[in-house]
């Protein structure tokens, strides 16, 4: 039975990220991303905590699905064998699809995004969600980020926990994972951006925009073009550059709505401003669209035939801004975990324990 049309953007949404880790399907910044945050973390939490490197490492012991941990230890021993596990933690998430540790709505708080064409049931379908995004990152978020700094909590829950906040955190620094556009186009949403086509100015070849944006420039995963990547980054981007980490600090109430507002802004500003191509088959049942985003992703078949150029400066301006954004994302994850583990201390102290 087909499903109402207004479904459609959520459901493709939900589908993408319901396939396997093994391809390149639409995840905040994909694989090599996640991993670039996540050494940027580790080497601000070695710089500010060495003796909590060991205590990462007896977490890993716990996680209630060790083996992806021991497959990235390989043959590391010492910090580096902790530093291995703790880069295969955020991408975790997108590794264990299909499994009782997935959590299909967590990797998203998508608010609307209004064009100028957008006609009156693309405006309507945008006030119904009363001022709130489609996705739960930001509850997923404070639950696991409590978990983690909690004393009481099973050491495999926080072994769990840490995943997640490695992985939302990173999430929510995309701006396609919290921005629906809705427009003439797409007037029930366009998916954050799954249903909207361009020309990727590397293969030459149609690609969702969102998918580009989790990719951007950084598409080998292995560990030498991580710390690469992640010793450029923080070169060019220490945090002395981000005004970010002093207007929305850790310590405030809504610190991970306003770091997802962050990314949320750019969408609005010209994320979302360009030529796109969607699927030409307007009347097609959620079903039907959702199997053309599995084939193109799966099999390389596109659902477009052709679609635009990125207009003059948008591929330069993207890779900029998603350099900055993994950046500030791993200073932030740091920031996470240093405040999790001060807690967990207080209380102990507190406790005689």
């Amino acid at each position: 039975m087909d499903m109402p049309k207004r479904w459609t953007g959520a459901v493709a949404a939900v589908a993408l990220a319901a396939l396997p880790a093994t391809v390149n399907v639409a995840r905040a910044w994909d694989h090599p991303g996640h991993m670039v945050t996540a050494a940027i973390a580790f080497a601000e939490i070695e710089r500010a905590r060495p003796d909590l490197i060991d205590k990462l490492g007896l977490i890993f012991l716990r996680h209630p699905d060790p083996a992806p941990f021991w497959v990235a230890v390989g043959d590391a021993r010492g910090k580096e064998r902790v530093r291995r596990m703790f880069i295969e933690c955020a991408r975790w998430p997108d590794d264990s699809k299909f499994t009782p540790n997935d959590r299909l709505t967590w990797h998203s708080a998508r608010w609307p995004v209004l064009a100028e064409d957008a006609p009156p049931e693309a405006v309507a379908a945008a006030e119904a969600r009363r001022g709130g995004p489609a996705g739960q990152a930001l509850e997923a978020l404070s639950l696991t980020s409590a978990m983690l700094g909690n004393p009481e909590a099973d050491p495999s829950e926080r072994a769990f926990a840490l995943c997640w906040v490695l992985h939302i955190i990173g999430d929510i620094h995309q701006p396609m994972h919290v921005g629906d556009l809705f427009s003439a186009d797409f007037p029930t949403g366009n998916a954050g951006a799954t249903m909207s086509y361009v020309l990727d100015p590397v293969t030459r070849t149609p690609i969702p925009l969102h998918v580009l944006w989790d990719s951007n420039a950084l598409r080998v995963p292995s560990l030498e073009a991580v710390d690469r990547a992640a010793l450029t980054f923080t070169n060019r981007h220490p945090r002395s550059a981000f005004a970010e980490l002093e207007a929305h600090p850790l310590g405030d109430p809504d610190a991970f709505r306003s770091w997802a507002v962050e990314s949320h802004q750019i969408a609005v500003d010209w994320a979302f401003d360009l030529e796109t191509a969607s699927d030409p088959d307007k009347d097609q049942s959620a079903d039907k669209l959702v199997q053309n985003m599995v084939n193109f992703i799966l099999n390389g078949v596109s659902p477009v035939t052709d679609a635009p150029e990125l207009p003059p400066g948008y591929w330069e301006r993207l890779q900029v801004t998603a350099e900055q954004r993994i950046t500030l994302a791993g200073y932030r994850i740091a920031d996470v975990i240093l405040s999790a583990a001060d807690r967990i201390e207080a209380q102990r102290r507190f406790m005689g324990r």
